[in-house]
């Protein structure tokens, strides 16, 4: 089996190999940088005197990435340096049917006086800035998009969106196909308390609105278990015939929202037995129907459920 011979530098030799190591280095950072490359620059555009009444959909505060070509030694000055924003007076924009438009290429000049006389400008992104002021701007209503349940026994309300307008900036070809906007799509189960929630619009490609995004609240609360004694009546009966049932009177117990408890009285409900369940006298006892009751009450219940009955001529 062979023999390996482990040999460790000296404390002198170590450090002559980090000199070598160190020289090395040098000289390929020197070579590397000597080359040329291509790298991308981001440059900030401050757009500048924006009236009151221009209602950009921006804040006027933009990015161009410029594209350049030069030396690695240029290059990396450039990413250790800072470069001052490009003002933009809003008069230079041209100005069509409250939409506003400037072609970045008209910056050039301004982009290629902060770059060294060795470095080639290959490319700027975007193009152009694009914005659209309020003489363009279509009022939109704003629906909800999303799904939400409640635990047992807690009912929610009807939803409260703020606002529930917006204005969408947008060519007229866009603004034409809309009715409204929606959010941002949601969905959130087991609500046992109420939920109030910012969400984003869901804008066509290259549209703004303002406000961006809207606030939603969900009220929710608990049900409370409340109920009346109500007499049963006879629906249907012909002339001279009556019903009586045993008991005369039945409960309905219902769930309430603790928001509507107060409003809910005996005169909301009716609860009755139908003439033809009964005429044919073969049953011992019927069951009590529901008749009316409500849309804002929950699991409502007879009780007793059925009853004993005469039909009686009057």
């Amino acid at each position: 089996m062979g023999k390996f011979n482990l040999r460790f530098f000296t404390g002198s030799e170590f450090l002559l190999f980090l000199f070598f190591l160190l020289v090395s280095c040098c000289l390929w950072l020197m070579l590397t940088l000597n080359k040329e490359y291509d790298t991308e620059i981001t440059i900030p555009v401050h757009i500048k005197g924006i009236p009151d009444d221009a209602a950009f959909t921006s804040s006027g505060e933009e990015e161009i990435v410029v594209k350049v070509h030069d030396g690695g030694m240029t290059l990396m000055n450039y990413t250790f340096s800072s470069f001052l924003p490009i003002s933009v007076d809003y008069e230079e924009f041209s100005k069509r049917n409250g939409r506003l438009s400037l072609a970045v290429s008209s910056l050039k000049k301004r982009i290629e006086g902060q770059l060294q006389s060795t470095t080639s400008l290959i490319a700027i992104q975007p193009d152009s800035f694009v914005y659209y002021t309020r003489e363009s701007a279509v009022k939109l209503p704003v629906r909800l998009n999303g799904n939400y349940s409640t635990a047992h026994l807690y009912v929610a309300g009807e939803p409260l969106i703020q606002p529930d307008t917006v204005y969408l900036y947008a060519p007229q070809t866009v603004t034409d196909t809309l009715q409204g906007l929606v959010t941002q799509f949601f969905d959130i189960q087991e609500l046992r308390d109420s939920l109030i929630m910012t969400l984003p619009l869901t804008l066509p490609q290259g549209c703004k609105c303002v406000p961006s995004d809207v606030r939603v609240t969900i009220p929710v609360s608990p049900f409370a278990e409340k109920s009346f004694e109500l007499p049963v009546m006879g629906v249907g009966f012909p002339g001279g015939y009556a019903l009586r049932t045993f008991p005369a009177n039945v409960k309905v117990v219902m769930n309430v929202n603790m928001a509507l408890y107060d409003s809910v009285s005996p005169s909301d409900f009716e609860v009755g037995v139908k003439y033809q369940n009964v005429a044919d006298g073969s049953k011992a006892r019927v069951p009590v129907e529901l008749l009316s009751a409500p849309e804002w009450v929950q699991d409502v219940r007879v009780v007793p459920a059925e009853v004993e009955y005469l039909i009686e001529r009057q």
